[in-house]
């Protein structure tokens, strides 16, 4: 299969692997995906017409019978369907250790609908490393606390993970723990995102760095619905105006219904609304295991920062 030879010696270059073998339509397999995370497949269905079978058939044929597959529908209402089963090869368990640039990351393949890291975020984690050294960073939506890992790996001067779940800020803790990595109590905040930049604008302290990359829609606190189409550009306003001199925004969404024009629309009514002007300097893609899709926008991330009058005046 074309999807495999392609990414062959991606799980070499990055020390371990852990990356996309397909990807939906982009790999002639509309609806479907699949992960490969150190010697185990993962397999989600995200159409119910989709070729599963014919999929699976062919992941066993090239890589043996004995390869370990797991399977989740991901279109399925029920929690069970999406929690996913293993479906191929000698049981294994469903909770293990990958490895992505020398960091370790924790998974559960069958506990929830996702495993504990986006791999279409590795290229924009690999940014905020870089650049992490002696900044203080705030991880809106931070799940399982990737990118917080990242930045503290990086030298980062703190780091501080929003999440609403306990069990993803539990994750996160032993993302830092098993990466031998400094935290305290207030690293890890369990906190509707929204709610959090509200509370934390009354106060002074402010961010070097801000990654936001929230869920398409989720209900909120109280019931509210957030819908990234109409409420995104309040969220990343909030971090602008949060940021401190010079600090740097890095914005994702994942929305099949926004284009990245609409994306970079929202990230310019936000600087209106936050009154700032905004500067865009790059976007993040997902990386070359995640070649592009007709129906996906390409821009992942997009990194940006804001002329504000106000600091000039300020210094």
């Amino acid at each position: 299969m074309k999807a495999l030879a392609v990414r062959s010696t991606l799980g070499q270059e990055n020390g371990a692997p852990a990356y996309r073998v397909v990807h939906s339509s982009a790999d002639n397999f509309t609806g479907l995906t699949v992960d490969r995370l150190g010697e185990v497949f993962l397999v989600e269905q995200h159409q119910a017409a989709a070729r599963v079978d014919e999929l699976i058939a062919i992941l066993i044929g090239h890589f043996g019978p004995n390869t370990p597959i797991f399977f989740k529908k991901r279109y399925d209402r029920h929690s069970a369907g999406r929690s996913g089963e293993q479906v191929n090869g000698p049981p294994v368990a469903p909770e293990f250790i990958v490895e992505e640039a020398g960091l370790k990351f924790s998974l559960n393949l069958t506990h929830e609908a996702h495993i504990g890291l986006f791999l279409d975020s590795r290229e924009a984690r690999a940014w905020v490393r870089r650049i992490a050294a002696e900044k203080r960073l705030l991880n809106l939506f931070s799940y399982t606390g990737s990118f917080g890992v990242a930045a503290a790996a990086g030298g980062a001067k703190s780091t501080t993970n929003i999440d609403n779940k306990r069990s993803a800020l539990r994750l996160a803790r032993i993302n830092y723990e098993i990466n031998n990595l400094p935290f305290n109590t207030r690293t890890f905040v369990r906190s509707d995102a929204l709610d959090y930049l509200a509370r934390a604008l009354k106060g002074r302290g402010r961010y070097d760095i801000i990654i936001v990359d929230p869920p398409p829609r989720f209900k909120r606190s109280g019931g509210r619905w957030f819908l990234a189409d109409r409420d995104y550009a309040t969220l990343a306003a909030r971090c602008m105006a949060l940021l401190a001199p010079g600090g740097q925004l890095l914005a994702g969404l994942n929305a099949m219904n926004v284009s990245d024009d609409e994306f970079f629309s929202m990230l310019t009514a936000a600087g209106q609304l936050a009154e700032k002007q905004v500067v865009f300097h790059s976007t993040i893609g997902p990386g070359c295991d995640f070649p592009p899709c007709p129906d996906r926008p390409r821009a992942r991330f997009i990194h940006c920062g804001i002329n504000d009058p106000c600091w000039e005046t300020d210094r």
